[in-house]
């Protein structure tokens, strides 16, 4: 479990402000800081993006019977705070399985539950909404990017941009919508497939994931894309000097000094550039920030990455594990007939997890960014405000009122910059309340109902990593965390807390942050190593971190409390331990 990052100049704002203290109002029941979507003090024009989540969740409810009724997200002292909701909103110590037993066959939103569930599992809901998030989804979505990225918002009216609002927050809904729904897919077929290798072949998950490193092409398509690049730069070393020039001028310095290599340039940020590097309107995008393209460019020289290299250890190492795995089942048809019907499957799915980020939240997240920078150009330009950047500090209505009426807001600016300079520098513990007993298990559901329910609070550990973690040993010399990709690196520390950031990262260092998203999957071609605070074996970060082939512990709690800028550390991704040279 990992509490809200310690005080942290970088998250303040510019110019000093005088903190303002928060009244901290706690509600009942157990909340925990969500360190792997909101690893920082929140903005008040982010309130949307928890609320959204959050219906997101109550769909995705519906659709697989669970017995809890979603997530649901509190600011507590500034932070992001989230709960699993329990039927009927009422925290309660775990009942004995013979009572649970009776309650799922004799409570009327039980049995519905249970109604849904068995349905879910007979008729195969999660296969079909992969299919579908594969056949028609997607291509939805991009769509609907594509055209809102390709809306000249300076040239609006307030009308227009009105309507704009409302079609980017209508696709932020829908993207959350669908991203519940893949992810509640995700989570039996992932579980099937884990427990069926460690049944039939004794491996645990980090084994079985052998069988599917290198089939998560999102995670690895904007690095290779970008490598292109990288090739072509070597033949005009001279184009990386742009990165020296202010942002607003890489682009054009490009065409007066190589047009093809600018316009391969501008291609590449018009296709990965208008993407969220995290759940807040408060960052740049990539295409904000074309200087960091070129050092991710220099950082691939210097580090000699290779895609096509780690393709072919990744089906290296798919081929060895296959054949090992079919070695041990040979005698054994059934269980072999079944061993692959359920590899197939996640083979299928496994690469959802990543592609569908892409699409469900990086693209629309950057939508709802420029459309609060352009809402901020707006309001400076008639007084409201003083600073385009004073739009974070007003909620989303707010602001949209604010463009008809022209209030100024400027003191109820200034309070909550105070506000949130207060609650960055006093960040609030990891949780909040009693934390409820895990379930033991879902032995009391019916047999052909349990699916949904076990494979879900599997994923919550595993996968989406939101549960309290397990207590971690840690001292000067060694911390210890979750084991994610294999592999051991030693070099210097590099502390990177948030992407404003990124350009501190320097090829080869060992890159310890609170939690990746996956647009940060950029930048690992560069790194030597990864230590996270949050996550787990199927989170973003340890994904990213196999198909990369770079070694990494995640779920530390605290790596970056621990470690400094510098200092050189062993980190084991097959242990999950990083050691501290000197420690």
């Amino acid at each position: 479990m990992t509490g809200p990052e310690e005080a942290d100049p970088t998250a303040l704002p510019d110019a000093p402000v005088d903190p303002v203290p928060l009244r901290v109002d706690v509600p009942d029941g157990f909340w925990e800081h969500d360190a792997s979507h909101f690893p920082h003090a929140s903005y008040p024009i982010d309130s949307i993006i928890p609320a959204v989540v959050a219906d997101g969740m109550r769909s995705l409810v519906a659709e697989f019977g669970y017995l809890f009724d979603g997530i649901e997200f509190r600011d507590i002292g500034g932070w992001t705070y989230q709960r699993l909701r329990p039927i009927g909103d009422k925290d309660g110590p775990n009942l004995p399985p013979f009572v649970m037993w009776l309650l799922v066959r004799l409570v009327p939103v039980m049995r519905e539950r249970i109604t849904v569930a068995r349905e879910a599992v007979q008729s195969d809901k999660a296969g079909r909404y992969i299919e579908r998030w594969q056949g028609e989804w997607l291509n939805e979505l991009a769509t609907t990017i594509r055209d809102l990225q390709a809306v000249d918002r300076s040239s609006l009216t307030d009308a227009d941009l009105e309507r704009h609002i409302d079609d980017v927050t209508d696709l932020a809904t829908r993207g959350i919508e669908i991203h519940s729904l893949v992810h509640g897919s995700l989570a039996p077929i992932m579980f099937e497939f884990a427990r069926t290798c460690e049944q039939l072949l004794g491996w645990d998950l980090a084994a079985s994931l052998r069988l599917l490193g290198g089939t998560s092409f999102k995670s690895t398509e904007p690095a290779r894309r970008l490598h292109a690049l990288t090739v072509m730069s070597a033949e005009r070393p001279s184009v990386l000097d742009v990165s020296r020039l202010p942002e607003v001028e890489v682009v054009a310095g490009l065409e007066r000094l190589d047009p093809s290599f600018a316009a391969a340039f501008t291609a590449y940020l018009e296709e990965y550039g208008h993407r969220a590097l995290g759940d807040s309107a408060a960052e740049p995008t990539i295409a904000e920030r074309p200087s960091l393209v070129v050092d991710m460019i220099r950082g691939q020289i210097e580090t000699g990455f290779s895609p096509d290299d780690i393709d072919a250890t990744h089906k290296e190492r798919r081929d060895a594990a296959l054949s090992e795995a079919r070695q041990i089942l040979a005698h054994g048809s059934e269980k072999l007939a079944e061993f692959e019907r359920v590899l197939e499957r996640a083979k299928r799915a496994y690469p959802a997890r990543e592609d569908n980020e892409f699409y469900t939240l990086s693209g629309p997240f950057a939508l709802l960014r420029y459309v609060v920078v352009e809402m901020g150009n707006r309001l400076v330009a008639r007084g409201v405000i003083s600073d385009r950047d004073d739009v974070l500090y007003l909620h989303l209505d707010e602001a949209r009122a604010a463009l008809a009426d022209r209030q100024d807001l400027r003191s109820l600016v200034s309070r909550r910059k105070g506000e949130r300079t207060w609650a960055v520098l006093n960040p609030g513990p990891p949780s909040y309340g009693t934390p409820p007993d895990a379930p033991s298990s879902v032995s009391f559901l019916p047999r052909d109902a349990r699916l949904p329910m076990e494979s879900m609070l599997w994923s919550l550990e595993s996968m989406l990593a939101i549960t309290a973690s397990h207590a971690k040993r840690s001292d000067s010399a060694s911390i210890q965390g979750t084991a994610a990709s294999a592999g051991s690196y030693t070099g210097p520390v590099r502390i990177i807390r948030g992407e404003r950031e990124f350009d501190r990262l320097r090829p080869g260092d060992v890159l310890v942050c609170p939690i990746t998203s996956p647009v940060w999957s950029v930048l690992f071609p560069s790194i030597g190593a990864l230590v996270t605070d949050s996550g787990g074996i199927l989170s973003h970060p340890a994904i990213i971190a196999r198909e990369y082939r770079v070694p990494a512990v995640v779920a530390t709690t605290n790596a970056t409390a621990l470690l400094r800028d510098g200092q050189r550390v062993t980190v084991d991704g097959s242990t999950g331990y990083v050691h501290v040279e000197g420690g």
